[in-house]
C-alpha cells in the first residue's frame, strides 16, 4: 500500500475502535509508520476530518464480490437458479440476508463510526447514504421484486425492513463482542427474518 492508503486503513480502524474524537493525528501517524506528531499525515490530508470523509468513501467504494450485484441487468433469481435451482423462497432470502451481513462485516469500521459516533459531520452521513445505503436498497428491492414474481407489493418498504433487521443483528452483536444479546446465532436470526419476508411475498402472490 502507498503511504496514503496506509493512513486511510489505520485511521478507519482507529476511528471505528476508539471513535473519531478520541483518535489523535499522532496516533494515526505512528501506526501508519510515520513519525508520531511529525505532520506526515498533513502531506496527504488537510485535516483529520477530511481524512475521515476520504476513509469512509474509500471503504464504501470497495465493492469486490458485490460489484456484479449493482449491474442493472443482474438477476438475483437467475443467479440462484444457476447455483441452487431447488432452493426454497426462504432459503433464497436467507442467502440474500447472509450477503448483507457479510457486507456489514466488510464495512465494520464504517458501521461503527456511523452507529456509535455522534461527532461526525453531515458529509460522512451523505457519503454513506448515497454510496452504500441507497445502493443496497436498490439491490434488495430489485431482488424482492424478482422473488415476488410480478406480484404487487410495497417492495421498497419490505427491503427497508429486511435491511434494517440484518443491520440490527450486526450492530447488537458488535456491541456485545460478537454475540447477539439474545443468544441467538446469525443463522437462526437470519432464517427467522427470511421466513417473515417470505410470508409477505407469499401473501402478495395470493392476492
Amino acid at each position: 500500500m502507498s503511504t496514503r492508503e496506509k493512513i486511510i486503513e489505520v485511521a478507519l480502524r482507529l476511528f471505528g475502535e476508539q471513535g473519531f474524537a478520541r483518535t489523535s493525528v499522532a496516533q494515526i501517524e505512528g501506526e501508519a509508520g510515520l513519525l508520531p506528531g511529525g505532520g506526515g499525515l498533513f502531506r496527504h490530508f488537510r485535516s483529520k476530518r477530511e481524512l475521515l470523509t476520504e476513509a469512509v468513501t474509500h471503504r464504501l467504494a470497495q465493492r469486490g464480490d458485490w460489484e456484479h450485484l449493482l449491474d442493472p441487468e443482474f438477476s438475483f433469481v437467475g443467479m440462484l437458479d444457476s447455483i441452487a435451482p431447488t432452493a426454497s423462497r426462504v432459503d433464497r432470502l436467507l442467502l440474500l440476508s447472509e450477503m448483507g451481513l457479510a457486507r456489514l462485516d466488510h464495512n465494520r469500521d464504517v458501521s461503527r463510526i456511523l452507529m456509535r459516533d455522534n461527532s461526525i459531520d453531515d458529509s460522512v452521513l451523505a457519503s454513506f447514504r448515497h454510496d452504500e445505503y441507497e445502493v443496497v436498497m436498490t439491490v434488495v428491492t430489485r431482488a424482492l421484486t424478482e422473488l415476488a414474481g410480478g406480484a404487487d407489493g410495497d417492495w421498497p418498504a419490505a427491503a427497508a425492513v429486511l435491511v434494517g433487521a440484518v443491520s440490527h443483528f450486526w450492530l447488537m452483536a458488535d456491541i456485545f463482542d460478537g454475540e447477539h444479546p439474545s443468544g441467538i446465532d446469525s443463522q437462526r436470526y437470519l432464517r427467522a427474518t427470511a421466513e417473515l419476508v417470505a410470508a409477505r411475498l407469499d401473501h402478495a402472490s395470493e392476492q
